[in-house]
């Protein structure tokens, strides 16, 4: 039964686009410091095979920053996305998805932002081993939701504040332990220090005041729990690499460690974004 749980009209990209022409792309291209070829002739090789594939290239970026600094801090990057979000450029090209980030948790805001603009990567180097959405069983990559016939589901706003920590644990722990009956300890434990770091997100970057809103929804599913954390701020969170004393910055790489998946999403209808993240039950203890 799926209790007070809206659907969401996402902007997908059909799945005959996916491999598609473009007709305004971004060719981008970075330093690679291990590779020997200089970032203005990868530049130049790169727009020179979309032009053979038959892609129209809008814009070249050939970045200054090399591929080990994180993307939103690039120069070149800046101008990817101002051409993307002023609706100039309808694909943005790259030789690997390496370029975007060397981990593959560090490009799921980047794939989720391209997703919310309305623009497709095309990637033109070998294909990633690791799918590069990711996808929970059984449901889409471009709704991140659960789909089971057995789905329990609870969703439940709150203020955007450090006061609302407590009972968003209350609301977890309850939700696992009665309505998903899940009795592994370590489980419940797990799902609401990701919560939290999901909260303390939100409540930071995601909202201008403590009267806005957040909602978190928690949904049992057979052998999976998800839960995710809205928030009305489109900004995509991106993964920091930290200091090593710093006290923060390290909260989706703890997500990303602990979650069999997670992500982003949001809906081209309605303002905001949801952050989620799935986490598995042993079978025999949830229904």
């Amino acid at each position: 039964m799926l209790l007070t749980v809206p659907s969401m009209t996402e902007r997908r990209i059909p799945v005959n686009a996916q491999h598609a022409l473009a007709q305004r792309a971004v060719a981008y291209a970075c330093p690679d410091p291990s590779a020997e070829v200089a970032a203005q002739l990868r530049l130049d090789q790169l727009v020179a095979d979309a032009a053979r594939q038959g892609h129209i290239v809008h814009t070249h970026v050939c970045d200054t920053e090399p591929v080990t600094v994180p993307l939103h801090t690039r120069p070149g990057w800046t101008t990817v996305v101002s051409t993307v979000e002023a609706g100039l450029a309808d694909a943005v090209i790259v030789r690997s998805k390496s370029d975007l980030a060397a981990e593959q948790c560090d490009r799921i805001p980047i794939l989720g932002w391209l997703q919310t603009a309305g623009a497709r990567l095309i990637t033109l180097g070998p294909a990633d081993a690791v799918a590069s959405w990711p996808v929970p069983e059984g449901g889409a990559p471009e709704t991140g939701r659960v789909v089971a016939a057995d789905s329990r589901a609870v969703q439940m706003p709150f203020a955007a504040a450090p006061s609302s920590a407590q009972p968003v644990r209350q609301l977890i722990t309850r939700c696992l332990t009665e309505r998903g009956r899940v009795t592994d300890a370590r489980v419940v434990d797990d799902a609401c220090l990701l919560t939290d770091e999901l909260l303390a997100n939100a409540i930071v970057h995601g909202c201008s005041s403590p009267a806005d809103t957040i909602t978190v929804t928690v949904e049992c599913a057979a052998d999976l729990v998800q839960i995710s954390v809205s928030d009305p701020s489109r900004r995509m969170p991106r993964p920091r690499i930290p200091a090593a004393d710093a006290e923060s910055g390290r909260g989706l790489r703890l997500v990303a460690g602990i979650a069999a998946q997670w992500g982003v999403t949001s809906s081209p209808s309605a303002p905001g974004k949801r952050v989620w993240f799935t986490l598995r039950t042993p079978r025999e203890t949830a229904v």
